[in-house]
Formats: C-alpha cells, sequence, structure tokens
C-alpha cells in the first residue's frame, strides 16, 4: 500500500503562501459553524515517529479559536488508563457537541503498541481493530465528523530526522531508544501498519495518508484535507443525512426471553434470613479475590417501577467493603451528558481494575424509557441494541465481567405496591407522578421491554431474569447468580 505513495511529493514556497492564507481563514469560519450546529469533530494525525504530527497540529490550532478545541497527546497509559479497556480513555475524551478534540496519536498508536506482544498479538489486533471500528461508527452515526491522518516517511527521511533532532541540543531530549528500536523495526512494522489502515478505511471514515517528506507540501496537503472534509459534511442536507442513516440501522438477531414475576415454592423468613447471610459473605469474599485478580466487575439493574431494585442492591453490598464497589442511580442525564455521545456518561462510571460498579438502571434507558417517552428519536433507539452488544463485548473481552438483571413483577403486583408507598409516610418518596404516568403506559413499555431483552441478550452477555414478585426470592436469586458467574469468571 504504501508504496504507491509519491515521497518526493513538494509544494514550492510561493506556491505555499499563496495556498494557505485562504485555507487558514475558512477553518476559523467553519469552526464557528461546527460550535453553531453543534458538531462534534473528532481529528487524529497518526504516523512514523518524526514525520511531523507536532508540526503539522501546531500549524492548525494557531487559526482554532483555543475555546473551541482541545489537544490530546496520546502516549503511554497511565497507571489508572491500564486498568481499564483500551477504548475507555478515548471515550472520556470524545468531544462535545460543537467543539473538536485533535489527537496526537490515538487509539491506533496504542492498539499497535498494546497489542504487539504475546503468543496471540495477531488476535488481540483483530479484536481492537473490530472494537475501533464499532467506536469510530457509532461516533459518526451520532453526528460526529472523524478525520483520520497517517503521515508518511520512507525510513532514510526518518533516520535523518532523528540524527537531526540528536544532534540539536534543544531537541536531543525528545529522542529516545524506543525511537531508534522503532526505527530499526521499520520494515517490520509496514505490513502491520498497512493492515490496520486498510482494516479501518471505511467509506465514512477513510484514512488520509500523506506524503509527509515535504514540510510545504505535507501542511498544505493537511490544511486542505480538513477544509473539504468539513465543508463536504455542511453541503449534505439534513434531510438526506437521515435517510442514510434509517438505511444503515443495524438491529441484533432477537433471542427467545420468557419473563415470569412469580414463583412456586418461596423462602420462610427463617430460611431466607440464613440463606442471605450466607450468600452475602460469600460474595464479599468472592470480591476481594477479584480485587486480587484484578478483575472489573459492572453489575446492571433494570426492572419494572418497585420491582424492588433498591432493596436488592441493599442487601447486596450489605457486607462489602465500601472501598471496593460503586453504586451508580441513573437519572435524566444533565446538559454534559447531553452534549455527548449518549454512551459517554456510563463509560466515565466503569470500574477500574478489581472494583465493582453497580448500574441502578443504565445505558438500556435508551432502549426503554427513552424510546417510550420520546426522548430520543427512533434512529437513536434502534441502533442503540447494536451499539450497547459492541460495548459490552468489548468490555468483556477487554477481561471484565458483566452481570445483567432484570426485575420482573406483575401489573398487580406493581399496583399494590405503588398504593402501599403512597399510604406510608416513609416510603412516599418512592412513589411520584412520573411513575403513575409510567404505569399508564404499561403496554408501551412491555413492548420495550421485549425487544431490549430479546435483542440484548447475547452468549458472552446475558439477561438474568429475576422472578420478583416475592423480594426475598428476588434478593437471593441475585446473590446466587452473582456468586456462580464470580466463581466462573476466578477459574
Amino acid at each position: 500500500m504504501f508504496e504507491k505513495y509519491d515521497l518526493t511529493n513538494k509544494t514550492d514556497d510561493r506556491t505555499f503562501a499563496k495556498s494557505i492564507e485562504p485555507l487558514q481563514m475558512r477553518l476559523g469560519i467553519l469552526q464557528r459553524a461546527l460550535r453553531d450546529y453543534k458538531i462534534p469533530t473528532i481529528i487524529v494525525v497518526e504516523g512514523w515517529n518524526a514525520s511531523g504530527i507536532t508540526m503539522v497540529i501546531n500549524e492548525l490550532i494557531q487559526y482554532l479559536d483555543p475555546r473551541g478545541f482541545s489537544l490530546f497527546s496520546i502516549g503511554s497509559p497511565s497507571d489508572e488508563e491500564r486498568a481499564r479497556p483500551l477504548l475507555w480513555r478515548f471515550w472520556t475524551k470524545i468531544p462535545e457537541k460543537g467543539r473538536i478534540a485533535i489527537f496526537a496519536r490515538s487509539w491506533y498508536s496504542r492498539a499497535l503498541a498494546e497489542n504487539i506482544v504475546g503468543i496471540d498479538w495477531k488476535k488481540d489486533l483483530k479484536r481492537s481493530i473490530s472494537s475501533i471500528n464499532n467506536f469510530e461508527r457509532q461516533l459518526s452515526d451520532d453526528g460526529a465528523i472523524i478525520l483520520k491522518f497517517f503521515l508518511h516517511i520512507s525510513k532514510d527521511e526518518q533516520k535523518r530526522r532523528l540524527d537531526m533532532r540528536e544532534l540539536d541540543p534543544l531537541t536531543s531530549w525528545m529522542i529516545t531508544k524506543g525511537d531508534w528500536d522503532f526505527h530499526n523495526q521499520y520494515d517490520s512494522y509496514v505490513p502491520i501498519i498497512e493492515q490496520i489502515i486498510e482494516e479501518t478505511d471505511t467509506q465514512k471514515i477513510p484514512w488520509k495518508i500523506i506524503e509527509a517528506t515535504d514540510k510545504n507540501y505535507t501542511i498544505l496537503t493537511f490544511y486542505s484535507t480538513v477544509i473539504k472534509a468539513l465543508e463536504k459534511r455542511f453541503a449534505l442536507a439534513d434531510i438526506q443525512d437521515k435517510n442514510n442513516h434509517k438505511n444503515e440501522i443495524i438491529k441484533p438477531k432477537k433471542v427467545e426471553i420468557k419473563r415470569k414475576s412469580s414463583i412456586t415454592n418461596s423462602f420462610s423468613k427463617e430460611e431466607y434470613q440464613q440463606k442471605l447471610v450466607q450468600y452475602q459473605d460469600r460474595v464479599r469474599d468472592i470480591l476481594y479475590r477479584l480485587y486480587k485478580r484484578k478483575i472489573p466487575l459492572i453489575i446492571v439493574y433494570e426492572g419494572w417501577d418497585a420491582a424492588g431494585k433498591g432493596g436488592n442492591i441493599m442487601r447486596f453490598v450489605r457486607h462489602m467493603n465500601p472501598r471496593g464497589y460503586d453504586v451508580v442511580s441513573i437519572s435524566h442525564p444533565d446538559q454534559t451528558e447531553l452534549n455527548h455521545h449518549y454512551l459517554w456518561r456510563f463509560y466515565t462510571r466503569f470500574p477500574r481494575a478489581g472494583h465493582m460498579t453497580i448500574f441502578d438502571r443504565s445505558w438500556y434507558g435508551r432502549v426503554l424509557v427513552e424510546r417510550v417517552e420520546g426522548f430520543c428519536t427512533e434512529y437513536e433507539w434502534k441502533r442503540a441494541y447494536n451499539e450497547i452488544n459492541e460495548m459490552e463485548e468489548h468490555y468483556i473481552e477487554s477481561g471484565g465481567g458483566l452481570i445483567k438483571f432484570w426485575l420482573e413483577i406483575s401489573n398487580e403486583e406493581q399496583l399494590k405496591r405503588f398504593k402501599q408507598r403512597k399510604e406510608d409516610p416513609l416510603k412516599q418518596w418512592k412513589i411520584s407522578d412520573e411513575d403513575w404516568r409510567n404505569r399508564d403506559k404499561w403496554d408501551l413499555y412491555e413492548a420495550a421491554v421485549d425487544e431490549m431483552l430479546a435483542r440484548t441478550s447475547t452468549s458472552i452477555a446475558p439477561w438474568t431474569i429475576v422472578e420478583s414478585d416475592d423480594k426475598l426470592f428476588a434478593r437471593l436469586k441475585t446473590l446466587k447468580t452473582v456468586i456462580h458467574y464470580c466463581e466462573s469468571l476466578l477459574k
């Protein structure tokens, strides 16, 4: 692939000076338009060491309003980032609507650096490439512009630049043994980098390879490509954009999931108390083992209003070390969260290695309350099934554990509990007008629940239906499920 690019391309100073100024002025206009139209933009600049990544970014940002962009220089992960999946550190950095995020190296460099190790590096790299394609597609489907550049120079040119930097007292500190090691393996890395580029070069999010031998040519090509891409985005009619999206929705196949709210046999209170303490102690011990093995765990609680999620979670964590877990209660997103892709606020709350996060409601709100109440478009909730499955798959394949509970109660049991809450002064805070309004839409929610379970119960992340008309049984079932799941993780 690289052999077809002409590394002798040059632009003389006169042509450069004449061409660059209008582009610089145009860039400022387009940045303001991105802000006004609330379009998030991501610019990724990759390339060989010493190819000019810092140079082209520096040229670009001089003509951007600094209040409207963020620059991320991506190097080796911090301890916090090492304790998370590969894409976590990038999900947390995606720009708000109307802002620009510029990545001086990105998920591509990290996938290369962190996967080219071990016996199964080809398999690991393939998995990372798949996750990256999903990540970029999800952001693009949500309206983000993603521009990707690779600055290409020859091995001889790279050596010349490394030598020059080493001889200059002002830049010698920049050159490390790792730079030379990478240079010495230049030929070995060519086919790997070509593979990554080819497998992530999509119609909607293509790569732009820039022959970066000549400074003027590199900067001018970079600028021209950015301007053309942004102008193309604004040239698309809104109606065309929406119609294109509708044709691209991929919904996972349905699997049959049966919901049941009641059980045949229950526990006596004495049996319940005995098993509860026994299970709580076992869960506490298992979580210590997960901590030692640095395995993160997510537990998702979804279910009908008044199904008992709060009481279930209280019993679940009662014997645990509070420093080892977080309980995240999900409600309406705030403005900052609304300005990001809807999955952003969940990625930011994912547990680090060895810790547990319990979600009291979760990302499934997109295909439940947001769908039924019209808080998102049909296109947005229909595409969410696949996005959720991809997110969960990436998290699990990165070494995390995930348990998903749906707490099922009957319509009659919900009404009974609503009335109890209304009449009990100590529980009145649990019931609101919104709960009654949601109850009036029971049939709509039931259809949404059925489709959610059918499309997102996967082999790698299945749903567990918890029969919750009997609260005591429900609490024990969730504890027992966690015990069995975590013991399988620890094998």
